[in-house]
């Protein structure tokens, strides 16, 4: 049976505090009737598998302009939403909007040893940032029964088990956010064990994002076999802090001009002797560097410029082989403090 109460809150964040509550960060946000509403927002599921899948969208509105404009003309506050996209609802449909694909999820863990696979080293930077600029926040999913904030921030489809009872299509959750300089960021969150395909009525098809993520290859009930994983396996350039609060290499505030490597295979990948590099030649030799599956790492560049203007950042193996190479724009580099991602869009 779908969600009761599903729909779209829309306000002002607060504060975020990804550590209020176990299993769950907290965003307090405001409306036009109260200043302390409460979202919860999953950082780990209570399953066997405790792991999210993680989306992020850093330009929304080329994707969907239409849908962006029709939520700016809501007034604050919760607004219920029932249907499909073709009924008219504002409902988000992880599957069927199509506003990224599946299999560009990252399986992300909670509270990972050292600085593996966390999900709040990619919540914190964009929520913090949300909160510091006055950003308009949409939040997806369903109120607390006093009415006081939203939690089922998260894909509510191809669920088993206790949950299965919460499905249903249009229904999913989601967090959009409308920064003052015009532009919109979207953050989708899923449970591992999830399926990547659902029927109808949102009930369970085929494998889990965890099977899908990590690397298997099955065919479906028609016999064409799924794609494999975008990034495909082994060690890519996930994404770079390259314009850093204050001058790149003596920032005021936070982390330098940062590259951030990530290993998708299902092996430990020692990094030792590889190289970071530039457009102008500019490269960094990484020391005692290995990467565990599926984890990432920020790597410090001091001495490779990543310009402001756009440019490129390569990675190489210690043979002097290319392992990934990522360009990015003026625009995505005028963003002060914001990660610029290569992998998901």
């Amino acid at each position: 049976m779908p969600l009761k109460s599903y729909g779209v809150w829309k306000g002002t964040p607060t504060k975020w505090d990804g550590t209020a509550k176990p299993g769950h960060g907290h965003i307090t946000f405001s409306d036009a009737t109260s200043t302390r509403l409460d979202a919860a927002v999953n950082i780990e599921s209570k399953s066997s598998d405790s792991r999210l899948v993680y989306w992020v969208i850093r330009d929304l509105q080329p994707i969907s302009a239409a849908f962006t404009q029709s939520l700016q003309s809501l007034p604050r506050g919760f607004h219920p939403q029932q249907g499909t996209v073709q009924t008219g609802s504002l409902g988000l449909d992880f599957l069927r909007l199509r506003l990224f694909r599946p299999q560009d999820g990252i399986l992300l863990s909670h509270n990972a040893p050292g600085t593996s696979h966390n999900i709040l080293d990619y919540l914190n930077p964009i929520l913090n940032q949300a909160v510091a600029q006055k950003a308009e926040i949409y939040l997806f999913g369903e109120p607390y029964s006093d009415k006081t904030g939203i939690h089922d921030i998260h894909m509510n489809q191809g669920n088993s088990g206790q949950w299965k009872m919460d499905n249903g299509i249009f229904q999913d959750g989601g967090i959009l956010l409308a920064f003052p300089d015009g532009h919109w960021e979207g953050i989708f969150l899923a449970f591992a064990v999830q399926t990547y395909k659902t029927d109808d009525h949102g009930m369970p098809v085929g494998d889990t994002f965890a099977k899908l993520l990590d690397g298997g290859k099955q065919p479906d009930e028609g016999g064409v076999e799924e794609p494999k994983p975008i990034v495909g396996d082994g060690v890519k350039i996930e994404a770079a802090l390259v314009n850093p609060y204050g001058p790149d290499q003596q920032p005021t505030k936070g982390d330098g001009e940062t590259v951030y490597l990530l290993n998708r295979s299902a092996n430990t990948v020692d990094l030792e002797g590889w190289r970071v590099e530039n457009g102008a030649g500019q490269s960094l030799v990484l020391r005692g560097v290995s990467l565990a599956a599926q984890s990432k790492k920020g790597v410090a560049v001091p001495g490779v410029a990543l310009s402001n203007k756009g440019g490129v950042v390569v990675l190489k193996d210690r043979g002097g082989k290319l392992v990934h190479q990522v360009r990015y724009s003026r625009e995505q580099a005028q963003r002060e403090g914001a990660l610029v991602y290569f992998l998901q869009k």
